[in-house]
Protein backbone atom coordinates (compact mmCIF):
# COMPACT_ATOMS: atom_id res chain seq x y z
CA UNK A 1 0.00 0.00 0.00
CA UNK A 2 1.25 3.80 -0.65
CA UNK A 3 -0.20 5.05 2.53
CA UNK A 4 2.36 5.97 5.61
CA UNK A 5 1.36 4.98 9.03
CA UNK A 6 2.57 8.09 11.51
CA UNK A 7 3.89 6.04 14.14
CA UNK A 8 4.25 9.17 16.54
CA UNK A 9 0.79 9.90 15.75
CA UNK A 10 -0.20 6.28 16.77
CA UNK A 11 2.23 6.32 20.03
CA UNK A 12 0.92 9.67 21.18
CA UNK A 13 -2.72 8.05 20.89
CA UNK A 14 -1.97 4.72 22.87
CA UNK A 15 -0.21 7.08 25.09
CA UNK A 16 3.45 5.36 24.30
CA UNK A 17 6.88 6.57 24.61
CA UNK A 18 8.85 5.35 21.92
CA UNK A 19 12.42 5.73 21.51
CA UNK A 20 13.98 6.13 18.03
CA UNK A 21 15.10 2.74 17.26
CA UNK A 22 11.48 1.50 18.21
CA UNK A 23 9.75 4.00 15.63
CA UNK A 24 11.84 2.70 13.58
CA UNK A 25 11.46 -1.22 13.98
CA UNK A 26 7.43 -0.33 14.27
CA UNK A 27 6.68 1.78 10.99
CA UNK A 28 8.39 -1.08 9.36
CA UNK A 29 6.15 -3.42 11.11
CA UNK A 30 3.13 -1.42 10.39
CA UNK A 31 3.99 -1.08 6.55
CA UNK A 32 4.54 -4.80 6.39
CA UNK A 33 0.89 -5.09 8.32
CA UNK A 34 -0.38 -2.61 5.88
CA UNK A 35 1.19 -4.62 2.58
CA UNK A 36 -0.30 -7.72 3.79
CA UNK A 37 -3.57 -6.23 4.29
CA UNK A 38 -3.43 -4.50 0.82
CA UNK A 39 -2.95 -8.21 -0.97
CA UNK A 40 -7.15 -8.20 -0.41
CA UNK A 41 -7.47 -5.79 -2.75
CA UNK A 42 -5.79 -7.69 -5.35
CA UNK A 43 -8.00 -10.63 -4.94
CA UNK A 44 -10.40 -11.35 -8.03
CA UNK A 45 -14.00 -12.11 -6.71
CA UNK A 46 -16.88 -13.57 -9.27
CA UNK A 47 -20.47 -12.91 -8.52
CA UNK A 48 -20.93 -16.29 -7.99
CA UNK A 49 -18.66 -15.64 -4.83
CA UNK A 50 -20.86 -13.05 -3.36
CA UNK A 51 -23.70 -15.02 -2.73
CA UNK A 52 -24.20 -15.94 1.11
CA UNK A 53 -24.88 -19.90 1.09
CA UNK A 54 -27.03 -20.22 4.46
CA UNK A 55 -26.14 -23.59 5.12
CA UNK A 56 -23.09 -22.44 6.38
CA UNK A 57 -24.56 -20.61 9.14
CA UNK A 58 -25.39 -23.07 12.43
CA UNK A 59 -27.89 -21.21 14.92
CA UNK A 60 -27.25 -22.93 18.45
CA UNK A 61 -29.38 -20.53 20.59
CA UNK A 62 -31.46 -17.83 20.23
CA UNK A 63 -30.14 -14.40 21.95
CA UNK A 64 -32.40 -13.34 25.07
CA UNK A 65 -31.62 -10.37 27.01
CA UNK A 66 -30.41 -11.00 30.72
CA UNK A 67 -29.97 -8.84 33.49
CA UNK A 68 -26.01 -9.03 34.97
CA UNK A 69 -24.89 -10.11 38.15
CA UNK A 70 -21.88 -7.52 37.39
CA UNK A 71 -22.13 -3.93 38.31
CA UNK A 72 -19.60 -2.03 36.59
CA UNK A 73 -17.49 -0.99 40.36
CA UNK A 74 -16.94 -4.54 40.41
CA UNK A 75 -14.78 -3.86 36.94
CA UNK A 76 -12.77 -0.63 37.76
CA UNK A 77 -12.37 2.51 40.64
CA UNK A 78 -12.74 4.66 37.07
CA UNK A 79 -16.62 4.65 37.19
CA UNK A 80 -18.95 7.56 37.64
CA UNK A 81 -22.51 7.67 37.88
CA UNK A 82 -22.75 3.87 36.28
CA UNK A 83 -20.45 5.54 33.36
CA UNK A 84 -16.04 4.35 32.79
CA UNK A 85 -14.36 7.62 32.89
CA UNK A 86 -11.55 7.45 30.55
CA UNK A 87 -8.77 9.30 29.01
CA UNK A 88 -9.58 11.89 25.92
CA UNK A 89 -7.92 10.31 23.14
CA UNK A 90 -9.87 12.14 20.00
CA UNK A 91 -8.06 15.17 18.54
Amino acid sequence: MSEEIDVKKVAKLARLKLQESEEIYFKDKFNAIMDYVGAISEVEITSDMKEKDESLQQIYRTDQKEKSTVQPDQFSDYVDNKFFKVPKIIE
